[in-house]
């Protein structure tokens, strides 16, 4: 397993999950004291999935999908458990 905190601005949505060649089973946890939100490349807060401050999912990402976040208003950590 790997863990990993990436820094999430309110600018540019950035990668959090490469594409593999296999479902990944991951976890996330907001360690910002505002929403992220998850998605695509194109993920915004009006069309991301949102994690309010302190949240944590367990999510399965399909082969061959990346995933992004973006943060609500101000740079903040975002925390992520994966496969290898």
């Amino acid at each position: 397993m790997i863990s990993e905190s990436i820094s999430i601005s309110p600018d540019t949505a950035i990668k959090i999950l490469d594409s593999q060649n296999f479902e990944q089973h991951i976890y996330l946890h907001n360690n910002h004291s505002n929403k992220m939100y998850i998605g695509g490349s194109n993920v915004s807060s009006s069309n991301g999935l949102h994690l309010d401050n302190g949240e944590m999912i367990e999510i399965r990402v399909p082969q061959d999908n990346e995933l992004y976040a973006i943060s609500d208003s101000t740079t903040g950590d975002i925390s992520i458990l994966r496969p290898r």
